[in-house]
């Protein structure tokens, strides 16, 4: 029997986008009863995977097939974002935490591996801040700096260290962008500065058409939101399995990926080659390497043909 809120969704593979027959789409309503779409596909030990900014859980579709094999995958679509449910509130990272809480419980999903991309790490630090060790075992973060808006008393080295990318009036005039009446090109222009030129035309239409599904004034809040935080002190008091992957080529400054290393006792460090699909999005531009640093990490295995 299903855990409360849990509800089965026919299988996705019809979808043309995804050509998997072994994916399934499942539905989980949230304590503040809104409607939230799950892709899953394998058995085994789960391994939930967050989507970064305005992306959704089809961009997984490559972990969704590499590593279900030796783990059970689920892919989140965060409220507002792909199938899930479009409302009007709750896009705050700490609303979205809760909203993590709420599938590992309605799921019933214990020492889980949580794997962040980009914003899907703020969440995964505020989750950590709210809820500790609780439910989940192990982190792989991807491409999340501890600060994205730099303060005007840091120096220069200080904001590299950090991963600062913006600073407050920068910030606030592409929230504007986003909202106003050309939001759709600023959007497209700003999320295909993350990706290298490696990638296909095809891939690149599709990414920011999954970013386009969000509507503007969430795409907006949910920048400001994850600008703004600084989580070096939850970082610093993190104590659990951590694998840190990031791109060479990547808009983040890798100086701030090793910090993360660095406060974290015993995590690891993957530098994926800017050549090699090293950009921002390195879990699609280089995903068998991906899967088989994130498999190796968990300690599993992967299927001949993923090394």
């Amino acid at each position: 029997m299903s855990p409360p809120g849990f509800h089965g969704c026919p299988n996705v593979d019809s979808l043309d986008w995804f050509e998997m027959a072994n994916v399934s789409r499942k539905l989980v309503t949230t304590s503040d009863g809104v409607r939230l779409s799950l892709l899953e596909s394998g058995h085994g030990r789960p391994l939930v995977l967050l989507p970064g900014w305005s992306q959704s859980a089809a961009m997984f579709r490559y972990q969704l097939e590499g590593l279900a094999e030796h783990y059970r995958v689920i892919a989140l679509d965060w409220r507002g974002h792909g199938e899930s449910e479009k409302v009007d509130f709750g896009y705050r990272l700490s609303r979205f935490a809760m909203d993590l809480q709420d599938v590992l419980c309605r799921c019933d999903l214990d020492s889980v591996a949580v794997l962040g991309h980009s914003m899907g790490n703020a969440v995964l630090w505020c989750h950590w801040e709210m809820f500790g060790r609780g439910r989940v075992s192990q982190m792989v973060v991807a491409e999340q700096p501890p600060s994205l808006l730099a303060k005007p008393e840091w120096s220069a080295g200080e904001k590299e260290l950090i991963g600062c990318l913006c600073d407050a009036e920068e910030l606030m005039r592409n929230c504007a962008a986003m909202r106003g009446p050309d939001g759709a090109a600023f959007r497209a222009e700003f999320v295909s500065g993350m990706l290298s030129e490696r990638i296909s035309p095809e891939d690149r239409a599709f990414i920011i058409e999954e970013n386009l599904r969000v509507p503007p004034d969430a795409a907006a809040r949910l920048l400001f939101e994850t600008s703004v935080a600084d989580w070096r002190d939850v970082i610093r008091r993190i104590d659990l399995p951590t694998l840190i992957c990031a791109g060479e080529g990547s808009v983040v400054p890798l100086a701030s990926q090793r910090w993360i290393r660095d406060q974290i006792s015993g995590a690891r460090l993957e530098v994926f080659p800017a050549e090699e699909g090293g950009s921002h999005f390195m879990f699609w531009e280089s995903p068998k390497r991906f899967n088989r640093v994130v498999g190796e990490f968990l300690g599993g295995l992967l299927p001949p043909g993923d090394s």
